[in-house]
């Protein structure tokens, strides 16, 4: 299923506003300008697919929050085994050696080391990490010379878990895009479409095709590789979780908070929110004025976890949100973390109260903070 296709969903289950469908597709634009590219074939009607920013300094954490203003949306080998971490997932989920060996041990993290050559250009499948409801999958590429500067992209990928397509978002990995010796990392995330749990210990075919030079406004348009990569492999998962019961209102929003997960790399909260119509500021850059826009409200976005140690973990990537009963009252949002979660030492999840007016990381005040234990 397509962006649109999925807006088109969430259109018929509850009426929205034209102003607030151009602000939902214009979420969907400025994902794709981003480089990251959701494909959504089977949402949940209501559900959303959203591609937050990965880690990049202060604006990193504030993206979750920016994004509350708009509507939008392998064997495993002991011991040394974590030597063969991906650069990229080692980097960016900033993983201690106890962590590595606690994934491998579980199963969370899986190594498939599976290669496929084609054109002079080879590709491995180097790791995966998987969860109830959320995953990573990180390719490397070599022997394709983009040029300085130049971002490289595939033209096509095609991604089935036991058989069905499931809804990813994949990009080059964005702080090293092209290593010295032309090779890059290429990240793909997936979303767990048939429920908890539903990637764990199945079969996973991903191909790719047609390796060119990302132009960002015209896509892919110049030194395009004509080829195939295709893999098969079982992936391994870790099922723990935590699950708790709530009755919590989130100050005057309107929204109540009735259920939390938290697994390794996902979190989950289920709201009661009756959907109503707000009105809101907005802008027309195009024609230059500002008006009074429509809006479908939303509930105060989860934007991560605080643990028993009083630590705030907010590094949410790409997730879901939406009504699960046709856009009435129950509501459901669940992301994916940018940190290996101990689902025992999660204490409270954490929503935005309020987006600073100034340039910084949220802090404490700006949060409702919920426990659930």
């Amino acid at each position: 299923m397509s962006e649109k296709t999925a807006l088109d969903i969430l259109k018929e289950e509850i009426v929205i506003p034209e102003n607030v469908q151009g602000k939902a597709e214009a979420a969907f634009a400025k994902i794709r300008a981003e480089g990251r590219k959701p494909h959504s074939p089977s949402l949940l009607k209501g559900d959303k697919v959203i591609g937050l920013k990965r880690r990049g300094g202060k604006g990193r954490r504030l993206a979750a929050a920016a994004a509350a203003a708009v509507l939008v949306f392998s064997t495993i080998t002991a011991g040394a085994a974590y030597l063969k971490w991906s650069k990229g997932l080692e980097r960016d989920l900033a993983v201690t050696k106890d962590q590595k060996e606690q994934a491998e041990s579980t199963g969370l993290a899986g190594f498939p080391n599976l290669t496929a050559k084609n054109q002079g250009i080879t590709m491995t499948a180097q790791q995966s990490i998987i969860d109830n409801y959320y995953g990573y999958l990180s390719f490397k590429v070599e022997g394709y010379q983009a040029g300085k500067g130049k971002e490289p992209g595939f033209n096509g990928l095609s991604i089935k878990v036991d058989g069905k397509d499931i809804s990813y978002t994949h990009e080059v990995d964005g702080e090293a895009v092209v290593d010295k010796d032309g090779s890059f990392e290429y990240r793909v995330e997936l979303y767990a479409d048939e429920g908890k749990g539903s990637m764990i210990d199945k079969e996973i075919k991903v191909e790719f095709s047609d390796l060119g030079v990302i132009r960002k406004k015209a896509g892919m348009s110049e030194n395009v590789v004509k080829g195939n990569w295709a893999f098969k492999w079982k992936l391994t998962g870790s099922d723990a979780i935590y699950t708790a019961k709530i009755n919590e209102k989130l100050g005057e929003s309107g929204a109540t908070v009735t259920g939390a997960e938290v697994s390794p790399i996902s979190i989950k909260a289920s709201y009661d929110f009756p959907a109503r119509i707000v009105k809101e500021e907005a802008v027309d850059e195009t024609a230059g004025i500002e008006y009074e826009a429509e809006m479908l409200a939303e509930p105060p976005l989860l934007v991560g976890v605080r643990l028993k140690d009083g630590t705030l973990i907010m590094d949410t990537q790409g997730g879901t949100l939406g009504y699960t009963d046709g856009g009435k009252v129950k509501y459901e949002e669940r992301f994916g973390m940018g940190r290996i979660l101990d689902v025992d030492q999660v204490e409270s999840l954490l929503f935005v109260k309020k987006v600073p007016e100034e340039e910084r990381e949220l802090a404490e005040d700006d949060l409702y903070i919920v426990n659930i234990r």
